[in-house]
């Protein structure tokens, strides 16, 4: 019986384990820049939820997103519920550089949202 129970034992570790060189579903954190200098200035946005201000950047993808867009991604994030469709978000206070405090990374990587809370 030990037998038994030792193969299933392994078998279930080589079926959770990924194969090597194969893609997680762990996504990495954007680089920013330590500045807001090189970033496309959008204003500012007031969160529905939390009634936070912040003064909206674009830091990649420049052509990709509107300032419209950028802002609405802030104004309808609700971390309590769904991000926005199609963006991933980061929480830049918790060891990120520079100015930003919060920031949104869309889905295939090419454009990325800084945000700066308003005090």
């Amino acid at each position: 019986m030990t037998g038994r129970t030792l193969a299933i034992a392994v078998a279930g570790m080589l079926v959770a384990a990924p194969a090597a060189g194969a893609q997680s579903d762990v996504q990495h954190p954007p680089k920013l820049p330590s500045s807001t200098r090189a970033a496309k200035k959008c204003g500012i946005a007031k969160a529905k939820l939390s009634g936070a201000s912040y003064r909206v950047y674009v830091t990649k993808g420049k052509s990709l997103v509107t300032c419209r867009k950028a802002r609405a991604v802030i104004r309808d994030f609700d971390f309590m519920k769904e991000r926005p469709r199609g963006w991933t978000y980061f929480d830049w206070t918790k060891g990120g550089n520079g100015p930003w405090s919060d920031v949104w990374e869309r889905e295939d990587t090419r454009a990325v949202i800084g945000a700066i809370i308003r005090l």
